[in-house]
């Protein structure tokens, strides 16, 4: 028996493949300064420039970084609807966004460094 491997061209990168490895990041970068409600936060990672992200991948990462311990939740009333669910940052939040931004320049720094090399 034969085994061939074939070759494939990629023709571009898959954006929504980087976004599921970064989106939690993306998620407690946003958080930083500002409590925001699921909608606002999604249209600050959108006015960032992460266009092709879901609304579902926005509000289930909010729900599993929220049971891992890392945001706190408020409820605000809102005069033009329901009441708004609002995601904080706490201390275990931002330890995790700064080990996860350590390791995000590092990886950065790396491919920039093999970008270069291969220009």
């Amino acid at each position: 028996m034969q085994y061939f491997a074939s070759h494939t061209t990629v023709l571009s990168v898959d954006t929504t493949q980087l976004l599921k490895g970064v989106l939690d990041l993306a998620v407690l970068a946003v958080l930083r300064e500002d409590d925001g409600y699921g909608y606002d936060i999604l249209r600050r990672l959108r006015t960032a420039g992460l266009t092709e992200i879901g609304d579902a991948s926005v509000y289930g990462t909010l729900r599993r970084l929220f049971a891992a311990g890392y945001l706190t939740t408020y409820v605000v009333p809102s005069e033009e609807g329901p009441h708004r669910k609002y995601y904080a940052l706490n201390p275990a939040g931002r330890t995790q966004l700064k080990q996860g931004g350590d390791v995000w320049n590092g990886f950065a720094s790396t491919m920039n460094t093999l970008l270069r090399e291969s220009a």
